[in-house]
């Protein structure tokens, strides 16, 4: 598997740090305790110091000591993309241990040290790796949190044939398919 548990769970932290941060009532980023979340999400709380460090680190948290500390997000959710987050807690992003990325941006195959040697699945190991980068740079943090709750909703008046508005008939929202490339 490509991804480890720090992503896995990395991704959590972000997306309960969010999902706090926009549902605080005055508008202000709350700081949020790690045990909080641990205990929320069921996830061991010490794995997730270490989680937090990396993101610390990366830029993506910020955190506050005392008695009312925690963590809060950086930058807003729109503006983190899972690749910084991915990056930040997985290191750099290679489908299979032989494909890295040159300082220049180039792939290349540590199979092909040798310059006789021509690696048969580069090409298909560097299109699965752009995918994901691809992928991973397109999604924000914000992307990942599920749809606000709606407001009170008012009930529905009763039609003339005495059927709720809106019941049958009602035109079905369609979400456009993925595609996957």
């Amino acid at each position: 598997m490509m991804f480890s548990t720090k992503a896995e769970y990395g991704v959590r932290v972000m997306v309960a740090l969010a999902q706090r941060a926009r549902e605080s009532p005055d508008g202000e980023e709350p700081v949020v305790p790690l045990a909080e979340i641990a205990e929320h999400d069921g996830l061991p709380l010490a794995y997730l110091e270490h989680l937090v460090a990396r993101l610390r680190k990366a830029g993506l948290i910020e955190s506050r000591r005392g008695s009312r500390g925690g963590y809060m997000l950086a930058r807003a959710p729109q503006e983190i993309t899972m690749a910084e987050v991915v990056e930040a807690l997985e290191g750099a992003i290679a489908p299979i241990e032989c494909i890295s990325q040159n300082a220049d941006g180039s792939i290349v195959c540590s199979r092909e040290q040798d310059p006789d040697h021509v690696c048969p699945t580069k090409l298909l190991w560097t299109r699965v790796r752009f995918s994901i980068v691809s992928t991973l740079m397109n999604t924000t943090l914000a992307d990942l949190l599920p749809a606000p709750a709606p407001a009170t909703a008012l009930p529905l008046a009763p039609s003339a044939k005495g059927i709720p508005a809106g019941a049958g008939g009602a035109a079905k929202q369609h979400l456009p398919t993925p595609t996957i490339a």
